[in-house]
């Protein structure tokens, strides 16, 4: 009787094992099939449009390099998984801080520097977003295009300052817009 029972609780951990085992694959083989489903949404949807530069901002963003470096690595696009997308997040995220502290002079005023830091805020989220265990994939989709319109904003508001630097003044502006400076610096008693 004791050998019966022996037996029989033997053959049961050896089955519930397997059991365990099966189970443990079927989970694995789940967690794959959404990984490929998640790579494959964000691989459709990661795509950034090339910047419509004027020739005056074209020249002068030439010759920026972390731009330049900034925006080739922002146009490769990653191809072999999630976690190329999670390195190119990063990369993203660290070109975009060293740019904001390397604006040319001539865009180096606040309407500028504020679509940076809304520009690496987005690359900041997307980077948070691609790197979660459970990626929310329409989140990720959804970030990918907001990127695309603050590139877009930034692009846009240089070529405006750079059409605006073009217009000539007319005669006694100038001393009217320091005067009107000054006063603003004079405080009030």
């Amino acid at each position: 009787m004791k050998r019966l029972f022996i037996l029989f609780i033997l053959s049961f951990l050896v089955f519930s094992c397997r059991d365990e085992d099966e189970i443990r694959k079927e989970e694995a083989q789940r967690a794959a099939q959404k990984q490929s489903e998640i790579f494959k949404a964000i691989n459709e949807s990661w795509k950034f449009k090339p910047a419509d530069f004027s020739e005056e901002a074209y020249t002068i963003v030439q010759e920026w390099a972390e731009w330049n470096m900034f925006y080739n690595e922002l146009l490769q696009k990653p191809q072999t998984n999630i976690s190329a997308f999670q390195r190119k997040s990063k990369m993203l995220v660290n070109y975009s801080e060293a740019l904001e502290s390397t604006i040319p002079e001539v865009f180096n005023i606040p309407q500028v520097q504020s679509r940076f830091e809304v520009l690496d805020t987005k690359l900041k989220l997307l980077k948070t977003y691609i790197t979660l265990d459970d990626i929310p994939t329409e989140k990720v989709i959804k970030t990918v295009k907001e990127i695309n319109i603050e590139v877009e904003s930034v692009v846009s508001r240089m070529k405006t300052i750079l059409e605006k630097n073009k217009i000539q003044r007319e005669e006694g502006e100038t001393e009217l817009l320091e005067s009107i400076k000054k006063s603003e610096e004079i405080p009030s008693p």
